[in-house]
């Protein structure tokens, strides 16, 4: 999966802000983690049962009490229909709950039990005013359930869809994923404990730009959903940087291992949930699929509803076709454009890669060749040095003028020296 490549990347990304970017300060623990406990110093919300309201459906005769809300009850012109049995007063079994008014139309496809609850059951809500379908595998205690759910926004040019799948545990966390057909972008959330770690990952869009970050790990505020604390960005070139957010500037740091840790296991757990609640929703989709094999067979009626209403759940998404069509077809060619711009940016920088090494490699070449040259002419030069001393040796010669002095007497008679001047400041003499 793309989860356990960015986690991967987070990993290399540690060993990268460190070791090759500029010097920083490595974070304390207590430091890296200090937004993390400010945040869940305030009060954890609880998780209660919801306060359960009935209203009878309009189409049953006998007590079938159907599960409602207060917001429901106050709508103008407010009016349920449950498409199912009733059992001791209550709605039972499979079935649909409909539920119209002036302002909004929303159905649920859930199985009920003999007392009219399906907090432990499967369901599919529809919400046909706001374009929205849940589905929800409920767990053995409020609010555990595993869930997926769809948004859909036209407005004429613009097409967008949201589809978000994740797993509610006991206490409350969430841990979820959210994407959409139409975008290469994916996150991943791990909503516990009153902070939100969320991860941003781009990296399905062809990389253009290195630049550009396809990775990010961030915290968030649950409640007003700012960044705080550290985060962690890995971009195209594949540098990752630690930033310490909070001060009049993002800071570049280096998170401990310990933290880095931390935070990949908050993504691993994300990972982890997911697997296991593909199995487990598919119980929801089970019981959509019996429920429309019977409502859209084409004879299918319910007392008090017309058939574009009782026929609505089955081909509701129909309308959405050629604006998702169109949006699919553009996306397409977008991603297609950027394939090819990438492969050409990647053949560019393999093809600078080449001429930077061929240059190096002619760079080390001339210093070779510069170096042994500059080696040649000091052997030659030192060659030369030698030759001319040896001919300045040999051309040295004593004078040949010789000036005779004449003998030299010594008084009082003796051996009589005869000298000759040989340089101005010395003489030979013999006797």
């Amino acid at each position: 999966m793309v989860v356990t490549a960015s986690i991967v990347a987070l990993s290399t990304g540690c060993a990268t802000s460190v070791q090759n970017g500029p010097k920083v300060r490595t974070l304390s623990i207590a430091e890296a983690s200090a937004y993390e406990r400010t945040l869940q110093a305030r009060a954890t919300p609880s998780h209660m049962l919801p306060d359960r309201k009935y209203v009878q459906p309009v189409n049953k005769r006998e007590p079938c009490k159907l599960p409602t809300t207060v917001d429901q009850l106050e709508r103008s012109n407010f009016r349920a229909f449950w498409d199912g049995q009733c059992k001791n007063g209550f709605a039972f079994g499979l079935g649909r709950d409909i539920a119209i008014s002036d302002t909004h139309h929303q159905e649920e496809i859930t199985i009920y039990s003999a007392d009219g609850d399906n907090f432990r059951g499967p369901s599919v809500a529809y919400d046909f005013v706001n374009n929205m379908i849940h589905y929800v595998t409920r767990g053995e205690q409020y609010p555990a359930a595993t869930w997926f759910r769809e948004a859909i926004s036209s407005d004429g040019e613009n097409f967008q869809i949201v589809q978000s799948f994740g797993v509610t545990d006991e206490a409350g966390n969430n841990l979820y994923t959210e994407y959409s057909p139409l975008s290469p972008t994916r996150f991943f959330l791990n909503d516990s404990q009153n902070v939100v770690f969320k991860f941003t990952d781009n990296s399905a869009m062809p990389v253009v730009n290195a630049s550009v970050a396809n990775f990010a790990a961030e915290i968030l505020d649950p409640t007003t959903k700012t960044s705080g604390g550290v985060a962690i960005i890995r971009y195209g070139t594949g540098e990752v940087r630690h930033v310490k957010l909070g001060g009049p500037s993002p800071e570049m740091v280096a998170l401990p291992t310990e933290y880095f840790n931390h935070l990949s296991g908050k993504l691993k757990a994300v990972q982890v949930a997911l697997a296991a609640g593909q199995i487990k929703l598919e119980r929801a989709k089970q019981i959509e699929r019996e429920y429309l094999h019977m409502a859209c067979n084409g004879k299918h009626t319910i007392e008090g509803l017309d058939k574009a209403t009782v026929t609505k759940i089955c081909d509701w998404r129909n309308k959405f076709k050629p604006a998702y069509d169109k949006s699919l077809a553009k996306y397409t060619s977008e991603m297609e454009q950027l394939r090819k711009r990438a492969e050409v940016a990647e053949q560019q920088r393999l093809a600078q890669q080449q001429i930077n090494v061929q240059q190096r490699q002619l760079q080390q070449q001339q210093s070779q060749q510069e170096l042994q040259s500059f080696s040649n002419t000091l052997v030659q030069f030192g060659q030369q040095m030698q030759n001319a001393g040896q001919q300045s040796l040999n051309s040295v010669k004593l004078p040949s003028t010789q000036v005779d002095f004449g003998p030299v007497k010594p008084l009082g008679g003796g051996v009589v020296v005869t000298c000759m001047k040989v340089t101005d400041s010395s003489a030979y003499c013999r006797d």
